[in-house]
């Protein structure tokens, strides 16, 4: 079982676990988002502007929007995946995943395409310093990149442009390693989803609750709340342990157990409530695209390759993962959706 709701003396904070707690706790509108080093309680009007982005947000990444992104996102993927030979060798990180997800970021964006090269070393650059946020100078660094990020993409279609390009080139494709080498690590789970491939959108879910990224969310009280067995005063720091509220024994069955069909719960990995990630619709669109063609292009790990990982305390992904690819690379179409 999870712990009850504690103060950690050493994080001066109150740490949430239980899947009770922490879903609670993300849909209590007076627990405010906040980095991990934020002091204070976000104003009135930092709180209404986080309000408005997210809703710009949602109303930038429609369903409707995302049906229309699906069919380049797709057709991106198939030529992408057609560049490699089939039962051959290859890291499908590095020639597939990140190569395709830096695209799908320079779309949704409106970036300048011309522009990618400079546009990934800095989102990049940030990406790095959010994985491993104890590393000062990695979080100077960032901070520098993240104004250039800003500058380039000022002229975006999108709300927060930068910290969207940052998700999509870069979180992205990290969370497919994980979720990827999960499955290949599962070889009966792989061959189901092959085998039924209606299976996926429950399957990205389940993917997320075992291999998310995220390991905790940080909150400041605006206000004395009671939660979990405790009060929490105004101003008191709170962190939400996603990764742990998502191993809950309390609310999944054998939940260190990957079940790509597993429906005893609604994972926490996006977060939930009002303050949920808003480009969740499409971040699920985009996994179960690059999914689906992973599923049907690839046999198994290549064990010649040890893993070797990247990230800190934030999150951490391998760095490459290279596979054994099928004889043949063709997706039907029923695997990707309508």
């Amino acid at each position: 079982m999870q712990p009850p709701g504690h103060y950690d003396d050493a994080l001066k904070g109150w740490v949430l676990s239980r899947y009770a707690d922490v879903s609670a706790a993300l849909h209590d509108g007076r627990l405010c988002p906040v980095s991990s080093s934020t002091e204070t309680v976000p104003s009135r009007e930092e709180v209404s502007t986080q309000h408005e982005v997210r809703t710009q947000t949602l109303t930038a990444c429609s369903g409707q929007q995302i049906k229309i992104w699906q069919i380049q996102f797709k057709e991106l993927a198939r030529q992408m995946m057609a560049r490699l030979c089939s039962g051959t060798r290859a890291d499908i990180i590095g020639n597939f995943a990140e190569p395709w997800a830096l695209e799908v970021a320079l779309i949704v964006t409106g970036a300048n395409k011309g522009d990618r090269v400079r546009l990934n070393a800095l989102a990049r650059e940030i990406s790095t310093a959010a994985a491993d946020p104890a590393n000062q100078l990695l979080s100077e660094r960032a901070k520098t990149a993240d104004d250039e990020l800003a500058r380039r993409l000022q002229s975006s279609r999108i709300p927060m442009s930068g910290p969207a390009f940052v998700a999509l080139s870069q979180t992205l494709p990290s969370f497919l390693a994980n979720a990827w080498l999960v499955l290949l690590q599962n070889p009966r789970q792989l061959e189901r989803l092959r085998e039924e491939p209606d299976l996926m959108p429950v399957a990205i879910e389940e993917l997320l609750r075992y291999a998310g990224l995220a390991h905790t969310l940080f909150r400041r009280a605006s206000s004395s709340i009671k939660l979990a067995g405790v009060t929490i005063e105004r101003g008191d720091r709170v962190m939400l342990k996603l990764a742990s509220a998502n191993r809950d024994p309390a609310q999944f069955n054998n939940p260190d157990s990957l079940d790509l069909s597993r429906r005893d719960g609604p994972q926490l990995a996006l977060g939930a409530g009002m303050h949920s990630c808003a480009g969740a619709l499409l971040i699920k669109t985009l996994a179960a695209i690059a999914t689906a063609y992973f599923v049907e292009s690839v046999s198994g790990l290549d064990h010649t390759f040890p893993i070797e990982w990247k990230g800190g305390t934030g999150f951490r992904s391998p760095k490459a993962l290279y596979v054994v690819l099928r004889d043949v690379l063709t997706v039907p179409p029923a695997a990707i959706g309508a």
